[in-house]
């Protein structure tokens, strides 16, 4: 008499293995999809520091952002946010599309400003979006640098202009399917 119990364990055990081979593969392929989005990183900025003076004369009222350490970020790839607020203002705008396509090498035209133009003086040499030796790359050691327009943010020291009270300044990385924030600050003349 022959017994046909051994066979049973046999099968059983080439199933499980079987169905661990395609779950591996199943998973495998599911979390290695997720990878080639983790190589698309953004660029670390490892230490900024900022800096915002107010006042009404031409070298007053400029926001300054100093990169002074980490990756060079091409300035194409940011976009920075700025937003004033106080007792007589709620405005923001948004500069885009930097270095810049102004009158003079990193000077802002108006096509490079969403939101509320006047918040971003744009006479003569009043900003300049880094470009550095037209090399497009914020790097250590480098100055990104505006002014706020008093006509739409008055941060003078004077109660008779005193509609500002806060500066929020934000530059973003935009290059990469989620946008990374580079440098946030804000500033309280």
């Amino acid at each position: 008499m022959k017994s046909n119990r051994a066979v049973s364990p046999v099968i059983s055990v080439i199933l499980m293995v079987a169905i661990a081979v395609i779950l591996t593969a199943t998973i495998s392929i599911f979390v290695l999809g997720f990878t080639e989005d983790l190589n698309d990183t953004a660029p670390v900025v490892g230490q900024t520091s900022g800096e915002f003076e107010p006042g009404s004369s031409s070298d007053k009222q400029i926001v300054r952002i100093t990169h002074e350490a980490g990756d060079q970020v091409n300035v194409e790839d940011i976009e920075i946010l700025v937003s004033a607020s106080g007792p007589g203002v709620d405005t923001e705008a948004r500069l885009v599309d930097l270095p810049g396509d102004g009158y003079y090498t990193g000077a802002l035209a108006d096509s490079n400003i969403q939101g509320n133009e006047d918040l971003i003086d744009q006479s003569y040499k009043s900003t300049k979006v880094i470009v550095v030796d037209d090399s497009n790359e914020w790097t250590a050691g480098d100055t990104i640098e505006f002014r706020i327009g008093v006509t739409a943010a008055d941060f003078r020291d004077s109660p008779t202009y005193d509609d500002a009270d806060e500066l929020e300044v934000t530059i973003v990385y935009t290059d990469t399917e989620s946008s990374a924030i580079l440098f946030e600050e804000t500033f309280r003349p």
